[in-house]
């Protein structure tokens, strides 16, 4: 379950979308089994990630958030999966259209999730989409077979998501020239991507201006008007959007073990802050950019206001590394942490990826 939390990234041109949760746990689960080297993980979830970035990006655009809910990381990632899985499995141009296939008939994912209170329905539906990937490689790899034709025209894949059979096309914009993978957004934050950007803008004027949880009176925090349909305050911690705030703004910082703390959470100072917290949906920020744009503007007890427009920034090598320490160690230990860092750095030269799985599982 790669996606079993808000900590894994997203895809930067789609403002959104957990395109690695697709090929990444397949590439590791396919290739123990098949004994792949590094080389082949590696190429396996780039062609992968190639798949549901792609996907993801269409997806995105064209859904109505009001009127089509369906969760496309869930339908993206089934076929990404597929992909990735199928190249492990060494099947050829014909087995690769099959998976996609059978891996198409078997994609779901119902917004329903968006009412969970916890992050097991949102968990659940990119793990199911992870086991359809896998098992629609295996099947084509066994001769099953369906019509070749499931991104394109009527009844295609598009046809029955989002009612525009000839978005198929945009599959092939590009290709060779852009690569996906290259467009990978890593949190900051372990909340909601749509979260990220104006949580730099909140943690950057507290810190400038010094600024303490009790001299906060209000919060006003401007995003795109189909973004505030992405944060209800029905969801988990991590993705509504009044409640990182509010931690975020209570605490001075945003913990990823605090976010899945219950008491932290429901805490007096928290559910105080939740409530001097308001958004506002710009009607004409249309453009999928806008996703990474905020406006925070912060008033303070003695009516000071403050404001930061903000554009997402991009995290450095030493706060990829920082943040991959502090949600590691925690689990595995110190010694244990380093070794499966050693390993992933160099996993495009080992020449099996079980001894990075024996660390992983033991």
């Amino acid at each position: 379950m790669a996606h079993g939390a808000e900590v894994d990234p997203v895809h930067l041109t789609s403002v959104g979308g957990h395109v690695a949760a697709g090929p990444v746990p397949s590439a590791l689960s396919v290739g123990q089994w098949v004994e792949a080297s590094g080389r082949d993980i590696l190429r396996a979830v780039v062609l992968g990630y190639e798949v549901g970035g792609r996907l993801m990006t269409i997806f995105y655009r064209e859904r109505d958030y009001l009127t089509r809910r369906f969760y496309h990381t869930a339908v993206a990632g089934a076929l990404s999966s597929a992909v990735t899985a199928a190249l492990l499995l060494g099947l050829d141009r014909l087995g690769m259209q099959v998976a996609l296939g059978l891996a198409a008939y078997q994609a779901a994912g119902p917004d329903n999730m968006t009412k969970d209170p916890g992050h097991m329905g949102k968990t659940f539906q990119v793990a199911t989409a992870n086991r359809n990937g896998a098992t629609a490689a295996l099947l084509a790899r066994k001769g099953c077979h369906v019509p070749l034709d499931i991104l394109d025209g009527p009844l295609s894949l598009f046809d029955a998501f989002l009612e525009t059979p000839d978005a198929g096309v945009e599959m092939m914009k590009d290709l060779g020239r852009y690569y996906a993978i290259t467009d990978v957004m890593h949190k900051r934050y372990p909340a909601g991507s749509p979260n990220q950007t104006y949580l730099q803008g909140i943690f950057r004027l507290l810190h400038e201006h010094g600024i303490g949880p009790e001299e906060i009176h209000q919060v006003e925090i401007q995003i795109p008007q189909r973004g505030v349909h992405r944060i209800p305050a029905t969801r988990h911690a991590a993705i509504s959007g009044e409640m990182v705030c509010a931690m975020a703004l209570a605490q001075g910082k945003l913990d990823f073990y605090q976010l899945h703390d219950q008491a932290t959470v429901a805490s007096p100072q928290v559910q105080r802050m939740r409530g001097r917290v308001h958004f506002v949906g710009r009607e004409d920020w249309k453009g999928m950019e806008q996703g990474r744009h905020a406006i925070v503007s912060l008033t303070t007890t003695k009516g000071q206001k403050l404001e930061e427009e903000i554009w997402h920034e991009p995290m450095t090598q030493q706060e990829l590394k920082h943040k991959f320490h502090s949600l590691v160690t925690p689990r595995l230990g110190e010694e244990k942490t380093r070794r499966v860092e050693s390993l992933l750095k160099g996993l495009e030269r080992a020449e099996s990826i079980k001894p990075l799985m024996e660390e992983l599982e033991g």
